[in-house]
């Protein structure tokens, strides 16, 4: 069963791989996720209260209180080698401060008109790194309105390369959560073994009578041209092989505002191999993504031996609204589903995610943010009744229409 995840780790997991120059789009397993964040966002789960605070620069903490189902609460620590966002609320107004040693007194300090107008403040090192540090400002003043945005707000960068790219060999972020009424320990490890190269290793261990540790072991390749994956998983002795290649020119580092950009193709694919079943696929994908002045992005990607091919398509309509198709499509058994999805931004405070496909009816989501609180309320709305004992157990009204409804409160102290 899905539960309900506090979205603080996840953030501070990212912030990692900005601190240490990690594109975490320009790999194969992120292939299509600019659509699939519009169409197959996930909605709170019953009801749940978390917390996420920084213990310290290097520390964090998350608690999450699950009252339906009670058995979803956790409790977990977050560890890295380089100090990320603790977030305080600020006395003026809603917006928030950053404690951040990544970011400069005088930079963190500066407004968002002040940066935009001054792009060379803070007098960093390159021009990558002075994006970065701009680009941390913006976030952390609007931390909990983009804490849960699609990453089409993202700039889609490539790794820096030349002299001044620094060495993050030996950087770490390790996790651990504990779910004490399900008696199980979930974790992961990320370190940097070199400027390109990443290793990650998570887990879960479930005890009791049937005890029960399974890994999961990824190596990645992250370069400007070309990324690679190999990943091993002991549930199966699942072996798997991705690969990526991009085409054309790389973006600037630091584009003006405004500023026109070519766009870039990028072709990838992967094979993997189940020993345990004897039994594997493989896939293929090509992409072209425009980021400048207006994101779009075209994706194909195709399972031949499935007989399975799936187009997307991702528009930003405007800065703060972003629209997504995709139409799946299998040879073997002709079934096809089409989804269509949007996710817009409707203040700085508000953001409204909807998306309906033919087969799985109408989903909602919305995120509220006030001071330093995020509030997100989800509604599943299927075409026809469920399954299961749930659907069964449903009134006729309600089972026919309402699959899911939850809510959830975040606090970030």
């Amino acid at each position: 069963m899905v539960y309900t995840t506090s979205d603080y780790f996840p953030f501070l997991a990212r912030q990692f791989h900005r601190e240490t120059e990690w594109n975490e789009y320009n790999a194969y397993s992120t292939f299509c996720r600019t659509s699939k964040v519009i169409l197959d966002f996930t909605i709170p789960y019953g009801l749940s209260v978390s917390t996420g605070r920084s213990v310290g620069s290097n520390l964090s903490s998350q608690l999450v209180f699950s009252m339906v189902p009670s058995s979803a609460s956790s409790i977990g620590y977050l560890a890295a080698s380089r100090p990320l966002f603790a977030i305080t609320p600020a006395p003026v107004g809603n917006s928030l401060r950053v404690k951040s040693t990544a970011v400069s007194a005088t930079l963190a300090d500066q407004t968002q008109s002040d940066i935009l107008s001054n792009p060379r403040a803070g007098e960093c090192d390159s021009k990558l790194a002075r994006h970065q540090r701009i680009q941390d400002v913006l976030d952390s003043q609007s931390l909990l309105q983009n804490i849960r945005a699609g990453v089409w707000k993202c700039s889609w960068r490539p790794v820096s390369s030349g002299a001044q790219q620094q060495d993050y060999t030996g950087d770490y972020l390790a996790v651990a959560q504990l779910y004490p009424s399900l008696a199980t320990i979930t974790g992961s490890y990320l370190v940097r073994r070199s400027a390109t190269a990443e290793l990650a290793i998570s887990g879960v261990s479930v005890a009791g009578s049937q005890q029960d540790l399974q890994l999961i072991v990824q190596h990645a390749t992250n370069q400007r041209r070309w990324s690679s994956e190999a990943t091993y998983g002991t549930n199966g002795h699942m072996l798997g092989l991705r690969g990526q290649y991009n085409f054309g020119e790389a973006e600037t580092p630091e584009p003006q505002l405004g500023e026109d950009a070519s766009g870039r193709l990028s072709m990838g694919g992967e094979v993997y191999f189940g020993a345990q079943e004897a039994s594997g696929g493989m896939s293929v994908g090509a992409r072209y993504r425009y980021d400048r002045p207006l994101l779009l992005e075209l994706a194909c990607v195709a399972n031949p031996i499935m007989g399975h091919v799936s187009l997307a398509w991702t528009q930003q309509l405007r800065t703060h609204a972003c629209a997504a198709a995709r139409y799946d499509f299998n040879a073997f058994s002709l079934s096809s589903e089409l989804a269509v999805g949007v996710e817009w931004q409707m203040d700085e405070n508000s953001i409204l995610k909807a998306r309906w496909s033919d087969s799985q009816g109408l989903r909602c989501l919305v995120d509220t943010r006030l001071n330093n609180m995020v509030f997100s309320m989800g509604l599943d709305l299927g075409a026809g009744a469920g399954t299961g004992a749930d659907a069964a157990a449903a009134p006729a009204g309600i089972k026919r229409f309402v699959r899911s409804f939850g809510l959830q409160f975040q606090w970030f102290l």
